[in-house]
């Protein structure tokens, strides 16, 4: 058993409640759980080679900057997380200065793990939003 904090770290009662309230308020229905989220969780930190950017906003209104440490950092607990972006582009390798950058393209390997976990969610340019809570907010998400 790994001593890394899970989707429910950092819950607590005041916490619970602050976030019920939330969500009451603004007629939210979730749609995800500590499961799906500790799948999620698993899958990247079991990557070797990259792990890919995320940032959250929570169901109180913060939005977190751009982050890839999945170990520490994460939005715990993951009860309070209205959406969840990931990035799935990631710098390819250096083929010279006359030869123009590349990128690698994560998405046909990150989206059908989503699909296998059972989250709800979209993919638009190069983030792909994964919904904690309905109705879909689409705030600072890349247009179609």
């Amino acid at each position: 058993m790994s001593d890394l904090a899970m989707a429910d770290a950092g819950n607590d009662e005041r916490l619970r409640a602050k976030t019920r309230a939330a969500v009451r308020a603004r007629n939210l229905a979730s749609a995800s759980n500590n499961t799906r989220w500790n799948e999620l969780i698993s899958h990247f930190r079991s990557l070797e080679d990259w792990r890919p950017s995320y940032r959250s906003k929570s169901v109180t209104g913060f939005v977190s900057g751009w982050d890839s440490e999945w170990f520490a950092h994460l939005p715990f607990p993951f009860e309070t997380v209205e959406w969840f972006d990931i990035g799935l582009l990631e710098d390819g390798p250096f083929l010279g200065h006359l030869l123009p950058a590349t990128t690698i393209d994560h998405g046909p390997e990150i989206l059908p793990v989503l699909e296998q976990i059972g989250f709800e969610f979209e993919r638009r340019e190069d983030v792909v939003r994964i919904w904690g809570y309905l109705p879909k907010s689409y705030e600072d998400f890349p247009p179609r």
